[in-house]
């Protein structure tokens, strides 16, 4: 799945090892399948995103290739009606706020009352 962190999501990141801005661990998904697809570092929003509320994601540090290098958030969506969901983001608040992260994959659709849980990992590396 493509991914992007997003221009303020670099700035949440340095602005957090101050101890500033609010952890992003909202999860909120999105309908658009047009072009806004296109990821960019500039993405201050999901393309078109979907009406249901954001999910309060679980966050926790796991272990990609060294000890401890990956931030995770485990967030679960349930439809509130029809709709086939493209893109995935995750913000720093339950309304509003800023984009961390986002990322596009292949449609998937989805009836009234159906859920996705989504596992959104940010690895960090070396130069």
């Amino acid at each position: 799945m493509p991914a992007v962190i997003t221009n303020k999501g670099k700035e949440i990141e340095a602005r957090r090892l101050r101890g500033e801005l609010s952890e992003p661990k909202y999860v909120a998904w999105g309908t658009d399948g047009g072009t806004a697809l296109t990821l960019a570092a500039t993405n201050t929003n999901l393309g078109a995103p979907a009406p249901e509320a954001r999910a309060v994601g679980i966050s926790t540090i796991v272990t990609t290739s060294t000890a401890n290098d990956t931030y995770r958030v485990l967030g679960t969506l349930t439809a509130n009606g029809a709709k086939t969901i493209r893109e995935v983001g995750l913000f720093d608040a339950a309304t509003g706020g800023n984009l961390f992260m986002r990322a596009t994959f292949d449609p998937i659709v989805l009836e009234s009352g159906d859920s996705i849980q989504f596992t959104i990992d940010v690895q960090f590396r070396g130069a």
